[in-house]
């Protein structure tokens, strides 16, 4: 993803604020197969973790981020399957969420933060591809 809004302020009158660096960003995610009254459903969630750097000025929370090198190693479901008490199991998830709090705090000292238009909470008027969204106002 290139960034993501985080909004400011009371309610009536937030201001929206564009979180972005100058690469590309890869949150980190989970997911799942669930049954939701008789239907399978696949369920998404991003990672987040305490806000940091530029993130941290405007939230509390913010998605973690996964350096280049982590990647394969996050999209590898092995270390996150749960065998029981097995204790590698537990080391190669214990390693993984170290690896993540250390990618996410180095990809956090590259974002930046700015104003941009209350336009982009507008779904039905809003062209997604108009780079107005993202631009400083």
């Amino acid at each position: 993803m290139l960034g993501y809004y985080e909004w400011t302020g009371e309610k009536g009158s937030k201001t929206p604020h564009w979180i972005h660096s100058d690469e590309l960003l890869a949150a980190a995610g989970l997911t799942w197969t669930t049954e939701v009254t008789g239907e399978r459903r696949r369920v998404f969630v991003v990672v987040t973790r305490e806000a940091r750097d530029a993130s941290g000025e405007i939230h509390a929370r913010m998605p973690a981020f996964l350096t280049r090198d982590l990647w394969d190693a996050w999209l590898d479901p092995q270390p996150l399957t749960v065998d029981g008490d097995n204790a590698a199991s537990k080391q190669n998830r214990l390693q993984l969420r170290d690896e993540l709090e250390a990618s996410s705090s180095t990809i956090a000292t590259t974002m930046r933060t700015h104003v941009v238009d209350r336009k982009v909470n507008n779904v039905r008027t809003v062209n997604p591809s108009d780079p107005s969204l993202i631009a400083a106002v």
